[in-house]
């Protein structure tokens, strides 16, 4: 229990000793004539003076509740279980850093994953010229506008292919790739994707819509089984070919 108390203290005074010592640099510098411009006094009191005043109230803290705890030890057995308590607390901080940035909705250490699609509809079947066409990608956290190519592709299933790209901005399990196309019910697309999804070399299996929105009803509702549209996807990190 003692060691427990000991890692709170120490937490507890570094984060004291940090705003005291802080305030109370910035105030002694602006007594001294430091300068106050783009915040460099206050910059100063806070990264540099700051955590020298936070370790030492961090160490006196952890020190004077180990020596109250446990007076009959010795100075080499202070030293040897104050070094323990500064271990805890360095894997505490560890182990929060490394939760909090896999928990993060954003790409902070590299760029965002690009979903790569294709849309699939019979040969037979009359399409618009591409910039009719408007491909997004719907989360939880935003809205992405879809890129796709300039042209229609044949393939050798009879089907004709526009390729496409969007940026998976977010690290979310809810993603829908919604197509609208002129004269025809919006086609939504669940993806079947992780939060945060690997790259994948190979286009995944054509999959049809799951639900359409037909414009004058009162919401989406599940697509037919034969609905002609499909697409398939693949994802991409950066720096990939």
């Amino acid at each position: 229990m003692i060691y427990v108390l000991a890692v709170l203290a120490g937490i507890v005074g570094a984060v004291v000793g940090w705003f005291v010592t802080a305030g109370a640099t910035a105030w002694i510098a602006g007594l001294f004539g430091m300068s106050d411009f783009e915040g460099a006094r206050g910059m100063f009191a806070a990264f540099v003076v700051g955590p020298i005043g936070a370790l030492i109230c961090m160490i006196a803290s952890i020190w004077i509740v180990l020596r109250f705890g446990t007076r009959q030890l010795s100075f080499g057995h202070m030293l040897a279980r104050l070094a323990g308590v500064l271990a805890a607390i360095a894997l505490l901080v560890a182990a929060a850093i490394w939760i909090r940035l896999h928990t993060l909705d954003t790409y902070t250490d590299s760029l965002p994953p690009t979903l790569e699609f294709e849309v699939g509809v019979p040969a037979t079947m009359v399409v618009p010229e591409p910039p009719a066409l408007r491909v997004e990608l719907h989360t939880d956290k935003n809205v992405g506008e879809g890129l796709v190519a300039e042209h229609w592709l044949p393939t050798e299933d009879r089907r004709r292919v526009l390729t496409g790209s969007v940026p998976l901005a977010f690290k979310t399990s809810s993603r829908l790739l919604v197509i609208s196309w002129p004269d025809h019910p919006t086609r939504l697309f669940r993806l079947r994707l992780s939060r945060d999804p690997p790259s994948t070399r190979m286009l995944g299996a054509w999959q049809r819509p799951d639900h359409i929105d037909i414009a004058g009803e009162s919401g989406p509702r599940a697509a037919p089984a034969d609905d002609p549209f499909e697409i398939r996807y693949r994802v991409r990190r950066a720096g990939e070919d």
